[in-house]
């Protein structure tokens, strides 16, 4: 366990350290350099289009390396050519992808092209990014197998984020042109796929045996139906973490309110950050207590994540909320994102109902009706889809988020729904009904406090300042009053005696 934890623990740091980079190369440089249809086309569309063309093309690859590496697990005999089956077998889904993207060229330049001429522009680059991308993945699953999970971090989440920052600079103090810089971005990703088989040949796992006995034996008709499953869960979770990215594109208003609604909704979504955290170390303790059949444990976890998930929740949502004016004063061409206020609040507030409903996915995935957590999966892909084509006209990026608030409030309510008719308990109490109460009152009392005005830079400090303080310590006070939660009275008290 202890190159476990070391790694998780290094993964972690990289993660975050990622995420801040990536956070403010697209609120900082991207738009102090880029128009907002480059910054659409940059920070969303030639992200997330390939993400979700990768997601189909995979065919579950990266899914299987994990799953099934113990049957081929033999370094002596080069793992029996499991390398070399995990970088053929993606080319048959890149195949399709390519003979698929090509044909539908026109079709792509009419739906875009109107409101969104950069995409028809870059059309062939969505095809090295895909790759890219698919490639990425694979190989990140393969040194996950070996229990290396920081290099593969570090290329990931440092070197594209770094470069990419590094390559907008270069374009804003005018080194190289805006078709070069793509054309630089494109070679980045193509450079971390080659970083990633350099480390796994420092590995001494890159192995050139070729061996597909395997395709008689019973083993792979396990792979083809796991791999089936695993794709069409992947391309779900993909498909609804980005499809705004691929449908305002199409829309009035095009990269630009694509740039609008990614920017907003990244504050949004820090709010879900904390859940990862709780899920990762609540997962296996789901799973024992699933083998274990202790169905108090199960039930004991699945009110105390509500509950946490759920203050944790609506204090960083009031962080944002309430600090959001002053936020925007250090967004270049604030005025302009300003607009998309509303994106913050409906993704904030599904991004609550995600957490208050506690770890249900965890709870199904380890358990014997773990089938539906695809379908419910489905169904939430779908309705996103659906509801983005009837708000995305009327409201543009504000009905993007209106979309995601109600797929998401549709989604946990059916799985709440069917944990607590299948299994026999629910997540929420008085104190859930206790938590609202008191952060709306939160709310309330913190909107009251005046804003400071003098020096700009003292006074913008001082009114966040205030804010936060003022948030942070009613929090504290109301769970120590009212114990909103056992596990957050427990930390006050410890911090009390020391």
């Amino acid at each position: 366990m202890g190159i476990v934890i070391r790694q998780s623990a290094k993964a972690s740091i990289v993660t975050y350290l990622g995420t801040a980079i990536g956070t403010f190369n697209v609120i900082f440089l991207y738009n102090q350099f880029l128009s907002q249809a480059q910054v659409g086309l940059i920070a969303g569309a030639l992200v997330s289009i390939p993400l979700i063309f990768a997601s189909f093309t995979q065919l579950g690859i990266p899914h299987i390396a994990v799953r099934f590496f113990p049957h081929f697990d033999d370094p002596a005999k080069g793992h029996n050519g499991f390398f070399g089956f995990l970088m053929i077998a993606p080319l048959f889904g890149l195949s399709l992808f390519v003979i698929g993207y090509l044909s539908l060229h026109e079709i792509f330049n009419q739906i875009y092209s109107e409101n969104s001429p950069l995409l028809p522009t870059y059309f062939y680059y969505m095809i090295p990014l895909t790759a890219s991308y698919l490639y990425m993945t694979v190989l990140e699953a393969y040194a996950r197998v070996h229990l290396r999970i920081v290099v593969p971090a570090i290329i990931r989440e440092l070197f594209l984020r770094i470069s990419n920052g590094l390559l907008i600079l270069s374009f804003g103090l005018g080194y190289i042109d805006f078709h070069q810089l793509i054309q630089c971005i494109t070679l980045s990703y193509l450079i971390a796929v080659l970083g990633f088989l350099v480390y796994i040949k420092q590995l001494k796992r890159f192995y050139t045996r070729l061996d597909f006995s395997f395709l008689r034996q019973p083993i792979f008709k396990e792979m083809l139906g796991y791999g089936g499953w695993v794709l069409l869960a992947g391309a779900s979770f993909t498909l609804i973490q980005h499809i705004e990215k691929l449908m305002l594109p199409a829309y009035t208003g095009g990269l630009s309110t694509t740039a609008i609604f990614d920017i907003n909704s990244r504050m949004g979504l820090m709010i879900a950050i904390p859940r990862n955290v709780i899920a990762a170390i609540s997962t296996p303790l789901l799973a024992q207590a699933w083998k274990r059949n202790d169905i108090s444990q199960i039930e004991d976890i699945y009110k105390r994540s509500s509950l946490n998930l759920l203050i944790v929740g609506c204090f960083l949502f009031l962080l944002i909320w309430c600090n959001l004016d002053f936020i925007y004063q250090i967004i270049p061409r604030h005025e302009v994102y300003e607009t998309g206020k509303w994106v913050v609040l409906m993704v904030g507030i599904s991004k609550i109902i995600d957490m208050g409903t506690g770890l249900n996915s965890e709870i199904l995935i380890n358990s014997k009706f773990y089938r539906y957590d695809l379908l419910f999966y489905i169904v939430l892909a779908v309705s996103v889809v659906v509801g983005n084509l009837i708000f995305i006209p009327l409201y543009s990026y504000n009905g993007a988020a209106l979309a995601a608030l109600m797929a998401l409030a549709l989604y946990n309510t059916i799985k709440f729904i069917f944990i607590w008719k299948k299994m026999g308990f629910q997540p929420f109490e008085k104190r859930t009904i206790l938590i609202i109460a008191v952060s709306l009152l939160i709310f309330i009392l913190v909107s009251q406090i005046p804003i400071l005005t003098g020096t700009k830079w003292f006074a913008w400090a001082m009114n966040i300042g205030i804010r936060t303080i003022a948030i942070s310590g009613l929090f504290l006070f109301a769970g120590w009053q009212f114990n909103l939660s056992p596990d957050l009275e427990i930390l006050i008290n410890n911090y009390r005696k020391k």
